[in-house]
């Protein structure tokens, strides 16, 4: 048998596609390694994200919740804000309301101040007009300046200041008492019909009886009884007025009460201060109980005396007046009710 003879020797075969597809593998392994690790880190970063979401969802929900209360919180300071801007409010309405009545109270308080002040300054003048008594008007006029002073306030500065103005000028005023004049004045007319009368007849001395003698014949005292009827019955008597002529009964009742009148017109006049009719009514009274009345009787000369005494005195008090006063009340008044 023939043996065969050997093959010729074959090329050797490249290393390179091996390498290439290691290679390629490797690239592939190292490829899917980094996608598998993307993979991975994609899938934390979703549990990241899915955790961050969560929590976003949380705090969202937690804001809305917070900004809910917030909201309701809100609500609720915004209506006690109302309430308390109600409350304010009315308190300020209270306020001005009580503010308004202590201003009408103290203006009434002022104005009742200021019409017992009025009541005594009329007091004032009543005393100087019509009874001309100067104290009694200084002591109403002080005691309204005490009560202008106890109150303390300025509003009533100017008419403080007027009353004692006009207080001070009554004090330099010379003082008639009109009170005393008065009262002697009514002395007189309760007087007047106690006076004897000039043309009345003057009562009789009464004779002693004589004492009895032993034995008295009956024609002697019968002669004796008519002799004391006789002397009743004509009377002399001496008159230092010869024109005077006897008076009625109702003409001295008459004399009487003219001679009152003349009195009681003296009163009035010295009431008004008129001091000519003062005088001429005394002068008047005065003729006329020298001509009529016994000047020889004690209370006939004692009621001339007074007579001539009251005539020289003065009633008229001049300047007494109180304008300033009044004229100050006036004004006060209204600046309280201004």
């Amino acid at each position: 048998m023939n043996n065969p003879s050997p093959d010729p020797a074959k090329p050797a075969r490249p290393v390179w596609p091996m390498a290439a597809l290691l290679a390629a593998l490797l690239a592939l392994a190292a490829a899917g390694g980094v996608a598998w690790m993307l993979h991975v880190r994609m899938q934390e970063l979703e549990l990241q994200l899915a955790k961050r979401i969560g929590e976003f969802d949380n705090a969202s929900r937690e804001a809305h919740a917070a900004a809910k209360q917030a909201g309701t919180t809100l609500d609720s300071v915004v209506s006690r804000l109302g309430a308390l801007e109600s409350q304010s409010l009315m308190a300020q309405n209270q306020q001005l309301a009580l503010s308004a009545m202590y201003q009408e109270l103290a203006r009434s308080q002022d104005e009742r101040v200021l019409a017992d002040i009025e009541q005594t300054l009329s007091l004032v003048q009543e005393h100087l007009q019509l009874a001309g008594n100067v104290r009694a008007a200084l002591i109403a006029l002080e005691a309204a300046e005490q009560r202008l002073s106890r109150q303390g306030k300025p509003q009533f500065a100017a008419l403080r200041q007027a009353i004692a103005r006009d207080a001070e000028r009554l004090r330099l005023l010379p003082n008639a008492d009109i009170t005393a004049l008065n009262a002697r004045l009514d002395a007189l007319i309760q007087n007047v019909d106690m006076l004897k009368l000039e043309s009345e007849s003057e009562p009789m001395p009464k004779q002693a009886k004589p004492a009895k003698a032993g034995a008295v014949d009956t024609a002697s005292r019968f002669g004796r009884e008519v002799w004391e009827e006789f002397k009743q019955l004509v009377r002399i008597r001496r008159l230092d007025h010869p024109d005077l002529p006897l008076l009625a009964p109702e003409q001295i009742y008459f004399v009487r009460q003219n001679l009152k009148l003349r009195l009681l017109s003296a009163r009035l006049a010295a009431l008004q201060g008129d001091q000519a009719t003062w005088k001429s009514d005394l002068e008047a009274a005065q003729a006329w109980v020298t001509q009529y009345f016994n000047r020889n009787d004690p209370l006939v000369r004692s009621t001339t005396d007074s007579l001539k005494h009251l005539a020289a005195s003065s009633v008229a008090v001049e300047g007494a007046d109180i304008s300033g006063s009044i004229k100050a009340l006036n004004e006060a008044r209204k600046g309280v009710r201004s």
